[in-house]
């Protein structure tokens, strides 16, 4: 079984800011996450950020891997969410992702978590609270789930 927590994500990287457009919209990075993250436990998640549309500048789809320093992984896992820019603060970014426990190298854990949090600008970091859910019968149904948090800071690149 995995374990995750709430997650500060600090970015290790330079984020460049982008000016989004219809010729650079898959590249652009309007909500300022992409690049690698770890989390207090040693889990990595790197994250690309995708535009919806140029005409649409404010949501868009989150695509990534994420490997866990938690339980047995041993290769990485995909990941994929939404986000949006809160219009109130247009420097932070609501993310939300889901990892599936299941890949080559380890197989299926019969689980899934998903993440939810806030990215501030000015920590660069990702706080996020996450919900593990892991396959029980219907009658022990109420001991599937573990909620926690974890703070992922970003990884820069040398």
């Amino acid at each position: 079984m995995f374990l995750v927590g709430i997650a500060v994500i600090h970015v290790l990287g330079k984020n460049e800011e982008k000016t989004c457009s219809a010729d650079n919209k898959d590249t652009c990075d309007p909500c300022g996450i992409t690049g690698k993250w770890m989390n207090e436990l040693g889990s990595v998640v790197e994250i690309t950020c995708k535009l919806d549309s140029p005409d649409q500048s404010s949501t868009g789809e989150i695509i990534g891997k994420y490997n866990s320093a938690v339980g047995a992984a041993t290769d990485y896992y995909p990941l994929s969410g939404r986000f949006t820019i809160p219009d109130q603060d247009s420097t932070s970014c609501i993310v939300g992702f889901v990892v599936a426990w299941n890949n080559k190298a380890y197989g299926n854990a019969d689980s899934s978590t998903s993440f939810t949090g806030t990215y501030y600008k000015d920590t660069d970091k990702i706080y996020t609270f996450w919900i593990l859910t892991s396959y029980k019968k219907y009658n022990d149904m109420w001991e599937n789930s573990n909620i926690g948090k974890d703070v992922f800071t970003r990884i820069h690149s040398k």
